[in-house]
């Protein structure tokens, strides 16, 4: 325990200063920000020839404003039109008794019935409430607020066993000390030490998407969970449960995040999915502001998109992109659940020592043989940090 303690601490302590040592381009932590646009969560909103044409049309206008700046995005369904739609194969499973009615789909295959009508009131007013519930909830806003600046969040969702929340708790807040201290050593600090957001039981019932949106049903949390986000709501590696929640792990999945990503190794499995949310102006202002760039830029996901060998297609002229200047005081706030059984998440894990094939990609920062060179000198001040303390270790020893 111990000796794998001291490699992961190892490794994070490198991480954190290769960046400064050799001016990478990116981190893994700064690439989170980029949205590439491949994975999103779908909204199907089910209706069928005796919906009224403005109800079907209202569904249609208020949910593409309401998500406008999230990562959902929605398409409208007629039952009894498109009887083949891949959809329709959600609908049997959570069956429908009036429409209209949603489902909604995360990237990972998970679907979750919404509720979109409720008896004797407006349908404006409850398709409304139902789409702020999807992209906005208390401890999502609060995980929004930590990120901009934070190395990341940890989020620990309480068990019921008060004893075993006390000790993951105990864990988490160790290695966010650890990495705290470390970052005070950095030259340039790049960033704030990783966040704790928890989540009581009691908040359970109001955290219903985001729990589900982590594979978890309210009702069968038999223990204390932890997922570690980063970059834009994203959660990186397994959702950890139990003795999965210690320091070791903790460790190896922030030194992931602060990893420089143009080494020349396959990182596409670090692009967790992110959560449902609402991204806003004043978010992306502040996120830009302390990153030093804007992941919005085209060309910034032009570059992402080489380095992790996948594509990006842009929409609108040019790109639908604006320029927009950093307001460092705006804040933003996001204006008895069954998940799929048949599904579950996936982690992919990192294949190690594998390489990304096809030529490398050049950058406006130099040639492509500038990558390597980072890997290696980052491998070398790692072997040297650990040369170090093996040999005080070995002279304490013997004096």
């Amino acid at each position: 325990m111990r000796q794998s303690r001291f490699v992961a601490i190892t490794c994070l302590l490198a991480c954190l200063q290769v960046p400064v040592a050799f001016a990478c381009r990116f981190t893994i932590r700064e690439v989170g920000f980029v949205d590439l646009g491949a994975q999103k969560y779908v909204l199907f909103g089910y209706v069928n020839n005796d919906t009224p044409e403005e109800v079907a049309s209202t569904f249609t206008q208020v949910a593409d404003a309401a998500l406008l700046d999230s990562d959902i995005v929605v398409e409208t369904v007629n039952v009894d039109k498109q009887k083949d739609h891949p959809a329709m194969e959600y609908l049997k499973l959570w069956p429908a008794k009036s429409f209209p009615t949603a489902v909604l789909v995360s990237p990972d295959g998970q679907s979750l019935p919404i509720a979109i009508t409720k008896p004797n009131q407006p349908f404006r007013q409850t398709l409304g409430q139902a789409l702020d519930d999807i992209v906005s909830s208390p401890k999502r806003s609060e995980i929004l607020r930590q990120i901009s600046n934070a190395f990341g969040v940890v989020l620990l969702i309480e068990g019921p066993n008060a004893e075993e929340n006390k000790r993951v708790q105990k864990a988490v807040s160790a290695v966010i000390k650890l990495i705290a201290e470390e970052i005070k050593l950095m030259p340039v600090p790049l960033f704030q030490a990783p966040a704790l957001v928890s989540l009581d039981r009691k908040s359970f019932a109001q955290e219903r998407i985001l729990l589900w949106s982590l594979g978890l049903e309210a009702s069968k949390v038999d223990k204390p969970h932890a997922a570690v986000l980063y970059g834009k709501a994203r959660w990186i590696g397994p959702l950890m449960k139990g003795e999965e929640i210690n320091e070791d792990n903790l460790l190896g999945l922030l030194s992931v995040i602060a990893a420089n990503c143009e080494c020349g190794f396959d990182i596409s499995w670090t692009r967790g999915t992110m959560l449902p949310i609402r991204w806003g102006e004043q978010l992306r202002a502040r996120t830009a502001k302390a990153l030093g760039f804007d992941p919005e830029n085209p060309m910034i996901k032009m570059e992402v998109s080489g380095i992790l060998r996948t594509e990006y297609f842009p929409s609108g002229v040019p790109f639908g992109y604006v320029e927009l200047a950093a307001d460092p005081e705006g804040t933003t706030e996001p204006a008895t659940v069954s998940a799929d059984e048949g599904k579950e998440k996936a982690f992919p894990k990192p294949p190690p020592g594998k390489m990304v094939s096809g030529k490398p990609v050049e950058s406006e920062n130099g040639p492509a043989i500038r990558r390597p060179l980072y890997f290696f000198g980052g491998l070398a001040v790692l072997i040297v940090i650990a040369g170090v303390v093996i040999f005080f270790r070995a002279s304490a020893r013997n004096p």
